[in-house]
């Protein structure tokens, strides 16, 4: 699976990866199973990112959220 985005966004996600593994683990899950094929995390200077997952090219979108 690639993962591709913001450059900010995918070094929130190492972050994550580094300090909270199971919580990866949740956001991958919910963006691969919800019904809007994404999940949003906050990053540790408070920004909302969302993670987007593009099935036909089994691919994860890290994008900040606008919303």
């Amino acid at each position: 699976m690639n993962l591709t985005g913001d450059p900010q966004g995918l070094e929130e996600l190492r972050k994550i990866k580094e300090e909270r593994k199971d919580f990866l683990r949740f956001l991958i899950t919910e963006a691969k199973t919800s019904f809007s094929r994404s999940a949003t995390f906050k990053g540790s200077d408070g920004r909302t990112w969302k993670l987007t997952f593009d099935g036909q090219k089994d691919e994860l979108h890290v994008s900040p959220d606008g919303g």
